[in-house]
C-alpha cells in the first residue's frame, strides 16, 4: 500500500458519529452495546491488523459474548450486519442508506424466531411492537431465560394485569425472576405460582384499605417485602389494616406500621395475626400509660420501659401507679410498683385500696399539721404511726383528731398523741363518743375531788406514773388541756 496513516494516529484522529445515531439509537441502548457501537465504528475508520470480537473484548474489558450480544443487537437495529461466522466479522451500515431504505436485510433468525414465538402468545389479540418485542429478547440475551420462560412470563402478566399489560410492569417481574434464578421452565413456575399468591394478597390488602385499583409493581414488591422478608402472614398484615384506620389508610402507611411492629417484634421473628392483635394491644396499653402518666409519646425507649414493668406487673396495676405519678419521671412509676410489691400488694384491687388507705392518711396528716400549727410535713415514720393506730387499734380519723387536740403546743405532738391513744387503747375507748364520755367523767371526778379536798376520786385509774413525752402530765392533765383547746377552738 502507498498510503496509510502513520502508527498511532488513531488515537490523536476524531471518529464522526452520526447526530442521527445519537437522537434516535443511543437513548434506547445500554452502556455495554454504545461502548462496542463507537469502539468498532472507531476501529472502521482506523482499522487495525488482527482486530476481532476477542480483541475487541479485551480492549473495553469485556467478554466475548457481551460483545457479540452487543453486535447483535444493533445488527436488529439495522446499523450493522453480519458478513461472516467464520471469523465472525461485522459491516457497519449507513445511517442515512439504511433510513432511505438502500441497505441489505438483517437477518437474525434467532430473534425473527423469537419474534413469530411473542405474535402467537395473544392468539393475534394483542401485536407487541418492535421495541417491546427488543425488551422481550433482552430477557433471553441480558437475564438467560428461555424463550420459554419469557413467554411464561407473558402469559402470566396478562392472567395477573389482564391484555393491556405494559412491557415495563412484565420487565420489573423479569429482573426480579432473574435475582432469583428463577430462568428455566421449572423454577419459573414456581416462581410466578408465588408472584400470583402475593397479587392476590396485594389485592386483598388494597380491598380491606377501601382501594379498588388493581395493584402496581411497586405495591405487589411491597408486600412481597412484608411476607417475604418480614415474615408477616397474610392474616397479620389484613388485621393490621385496622390500625389505619386514625390515619391515611394507604400502602405506605401500613408499611409504617408493619415496620414498627417488626423492630418491636425483632427481626427475623415471624408475625401472624395473633402476634399483630397483642402488638395491637401493648401499643395501646403503653399509650395509655404514658397518657395517664403525663409522660409524651410513645418511642422505642418507653416501650422497653413498658415490657420490663409487665414482666412484673399488671397492666391495670401500671396505670393506677402512672396516675399517681403524673407529672413525675416515669421512673417513679415504676418506684411506686416495686414499693407496692415489697408491701405485699399483688393485683389491681389491692393497689387500689392502698391508694386510697395513702389519700386517707395523707388528708389526716394535713388536718394534724393545720391543727398543731406546723410547718414541716409529716414523715414516713408519721404515716406508719397513723396506720398502726387505724389498723391495729381501731382507731377513726375523728377520734384521733379529737385526741390530737390535747397534744396541741407539744414539743413533739406525735409523740404526745401516741401515749394518749395507747391510753385509749388500754382502756378499750374506740369511738369519740366513748372518748367524750369519758372526759367528762374525768371532770366528774375532778369536781368531786375539788369539793372534798381529798385528792383523787375512788375508783379513778392513776396515770401519773405513764409518759406523755410532757413531763410530769397524767391523763387527768391531758385531758384538761384537751378541754382548754376545745374552748380556743369553740
Amino acid at each position: 500500500m502507498m498510503f496509510g496513516f502513520d502508527e498511532g494516529y488513531a488515537l490523536f484522529d476524531t471518529t464522526p458519529v452520526d447526530n442521527q445515531f445519537i437522537q434516535e439509537y443511543l437513548p434506547d441502548a445500554k452502556g455495554d452495546a454504545v461502548r462496542v457501537y463507537l469502539y468498532g465504528l472507531m476501529r472502521c475508520y482506523h482499522p487495525e491488523a488482527g482486530t476481532s470480537l476477542e480483541q475487541i473484548a479485551h480492549d473495553l474489558n469485556m467478554t466475548v459474548e457481551d460483545v457479540e450480544k452487543a453486535y447483535r443487537y444493533w445488527a436488529r437495529r439495522g446499523l450493522v450486519r453480519r458478513v461472516s461466522d467464520d471469523p465472525v466479522s461485522y459491516r457497519y451500515v449507513s445511517l442515512r442508506r439504511n433510513q432511505m431504505g438502500g441497505g441489505d436485510q438483517v437477518i437474525d433468525r434467532e430473534y425473527e424466531a423469537f419474534t413469530e414465538m411473542l405474535y402467537e402468545v395473544f392468539d393475534n389479540s394483542r401485536r407487541l411492537h418492535g421495541s417491546e418485542i427488543q425488551i422481550c429478547y433482552e430477557w433471553v440475551e441480558d437475564l438467560g431465560m428461555s424463550p420459554e420462560v419469557v413467554i411464561m412470563l407473558l402469559k402470566h402478566m396478562e392472567k395477573k394485569r389482564g391484555r393491556n399489560f405494559t412491557i415495563q410492569s412484565a420487565q420489573q417481574v423479569a429482573a426480579q425472576m432473574a435475582e432469583a434464578g428463577a430462568t428455566t421452565v421449572d423454577a419459573a413456575e414456581a416462581f410466578l405460582s408465588r408472584d400470583q399468591a402475593l397479587y392476590q394478597g396485594t389485592k386483598a390488602v388494597l380491598k380491606r384499605l377501601g382501594k379498588r385499583n388493581a395493584p402496581s409493581e411497586d405495591q405487589v414488591a411491597m408486600y412481597r417485602k412484608w411476607t417475604q422478608e418480614w415474615a408477616f402472614t397474610p392474616e397479620a398484615i389484613e388485621a393490621a389494616c385496622a390500625d389505619t384506620a386514625g390515619g391515611d389508610p394507604s400502602m405506605g402507611y401500613l408499611d409504617a406500621i408493619l415496620r414498627n411492629m417488626r423492630d418491636r417484634a425483632g427481626h427475623g421473628e415471624a408475625m401472624d395475626a395473633a402476634g399483630v392483635q397483642a402488638a395491637r394491644a401493648e401499643s395501646e396499653a403503653l399509650k395509655k400509660v404514658l397518657r395517664a402518666a403525663g409522660a409524651g409519646a410513645r418511642d422505642e425507649e418507653k416501650l422497653a420501659w413498658y415490657r420490663s414493668l409487665r414482666a412484673e406487673f399488671p397492666e391495670e396495676m401500671i396505670l393506677l401507679a402512672a396516675r399517681e405519678c403524673k407529672g413525675r419521671p416515669l421512673q417513679d412509676t415504676g418506684n411506686m410498683l416495686r414499693s407496692w410489691k415489697s408491701r405485699g400488694i399483688r393485683t389491681a384491687a389491692e393497689a387500689g385500696e392502698y391508694i386510697q388507705e395513702f389519700r386517707a392518711q395523707s388528708e389526716l396528716m394535713r388536718r394534724l399539721r393545720d391543727l398543731w400549727g406546723l410547718n414541716t410535713g409529716l414523715g414516713g415514720a408519721d404515716r406508719a404511726m397513723i396506720a398502726g393506730w387505724e389498723k391495729e387499734w381501731g382507731f377513726t380519723p375523728e377520734l384521733i383528731l379529737y385526741a390530737a387536740e390535747a397534744a396541741s403546743g407539744a414539743e413533739k405532738p406525735m409523740a404526745y398523741l401516741n401515749k394518749i391513744l395507747q391510753e385509749y387503747a388500754a382502756q378499750g375507748i374506740r369511738t369519740r363518743e366513748a372518748a367524750e364520755a369519758d372526759r367528762k367523767a374525768h371532770q366528774g371526778r375532778k369536781a368531786v375531788s375539788q369539793g372534798t379536798g381529798r385528792g383523787k376520786a375512788p375508783g379513778v385509774t392513776d396515770y401519773e406514773q405513764r409518759d406523755y413525752s410532757e413531763p410530769g402530765e397524767s391523763l387527768s392533765q391531758v385531758l384538761d388541756r384537751m378541754e382548754e383547746a376545745m374552748k380556743r377552738n369553740a
